[in-house]
């Protein structure tokens, strides 16, 4: 099944709060509905136009490499 086929349906990796990375499929943890909240509200946002061609959340990993690359 395609990365964004999966998105489509959920994205869900099995557990709860665990999801599947739009970008390589790799599951991670979303923290939204921790007391803390997501981990990646603690980094810088990601401008608009780097979102557009995933379809949904990014792991810790691709997030960092969208964000180096929105950087110039």
């Amino acid at each position: 099944m395609k990365v964004k086929e999966a998105n489509r349906r959920g994205g869900g990796a099995g557990r709860a709060g665990e999801s599947r990375c739009a970008r390589c499929g790799a599951p991670f943890h979303c923290g939204i509905d921790d007391a803390g909240g997501c981990w990646c509200a603690k980094l810088p946002p990601l401008p608009r136009e780097g979102y557009a061609a995933e379809g949904g959340c990014l792991c810790e990993a691709c997030l960092n490499e969208a964000l180096k690359a929105a950087r110039g």
